[in-house]
């Protein structure tokens, strides 16, 4: 046989049996309980892409298992796909995640302030999860509303276990805050019709340590609810979530992909709400924001 020969089938034979295409990531499943709600879902995260699929179950139920794929880029492209009915739609979004031709409710100054003190105290503890060294940190937040605010004053306590965010893609890394105090407007949690379609103004100070990519967290959440005769009631609810595997390396690109069976279609009957996630305190806050404009 020759040696041109020789070379082709051997380059032949290396084409059929290597791996497919694939990137480099991260893979994380991740189990989060509140109440009587579970919701398992699994990540695969790369530089300029995401695929995030769940099944939450509450009690004996359970729902089909959905999945999202987002391509990252100037504008991002966003596939939704019911794995069980094989089907899928999709859309558009900006940098930051919104929809064109997407109009906000509008919303009126509350006149109120409201204060949200969060401080991370490292506890020095250590132990090794994943192949990485987690820190222990404990996380405190309070929210003071001001005169005439429409948000509640609420406490929370996250004990929570970190590791170095460098795992995660840049666009998944918590960003350090800037100092000093972040000034934005959310919108009031109060449910009387002088705080209708109206907005405190937050003011957030946070301080001690950087946390980092959250492994183990549960959070127990204190809060003053307003009846509508005015009373006061005191409202406590706890939850938490728990990363059950995390693998770093090479992902197989067709992860990425809708597969060819799938049909389009102009909505999901089984997409009632987006999958949970994986939230602090702060973050379940701006998330019930966000929730108000969808």
């Amino acid at each position: 046989m020759s040696m041109p020969l020789a070379t082709t089938l051997l380059l032949f034979v290396t084409t059929l049996t290597s791996p497919g295409v694939s990137v480099n990531g991260v893979k994380i499943v991740t189990r989060q309980v509140t109440g009587t709600f579970t919701d398992t879902r699994t990540e695969y995260l790369a530089a300029d892409r995401f695929r995030n699929e769940w099944q939450s179950q509450m009690k004996d139920r359970s729902g089909p298992p959905m999945a999202t794929i987002v391509l990252r880029g100037d504008r991002n492209r966003v596939f939704v796909l019911d794995m069980q009915a094989r089907e899928y739609t999709s859309y558009e979004t900006d940098s930051r995640g919104g929809t064109s031709g997407f109009r906000p409710r509008p919303m009126a100054d509350s006149g109120g302030i409201l204060k949200i003190f969060i401080e991370n105290t490292d506890t020095g503890e250590r132990k090794d999860l994943f192949g990485h060294v987690a820190r222990h940190i404990i996380t405190r937040e309070q929210r003071i509303a001001g005169p005439g605010a429409c948000s509640g004053p609420s406490e929370s306590e996250t004990d929570g276990w970190y590791i170095d965010g460098s795992i995660m893609p840049d666009w998944r890394q918590r960003k350090k805050d800037n100092p000093g105090v972040v000034i934005a407007s959310v919108v009031s949690a109060g449910s009387s019709d002088k705080c209708a379609n109206k907005v405190d103004k937050l003011e957030v100070h946070r301080s001690g340590v950087d946390t980092g990519f959250p492994v183990k967290v549960t959070t127990t959440l204190r809060s003053e609810v307003t009846q509508s005769d005015g009373s006061h009631h005191l409202l406590a609810s706890t939850w938490g979530s728990e990363v059950v595997e995390l693998k770093e390396g090479p992902l197989d690109l067709s992860l990425f992909e809708v597969p060819q069976d799938f049909r389009q279609v102009e909505s999901l009957k089984n997409w009632t709400t987006a999958p949970p996630r994986q939230l602090t305190g702060w973050e379940w806050f701006k998330e019930r924001v966000q929730d108000l404009f969808r």
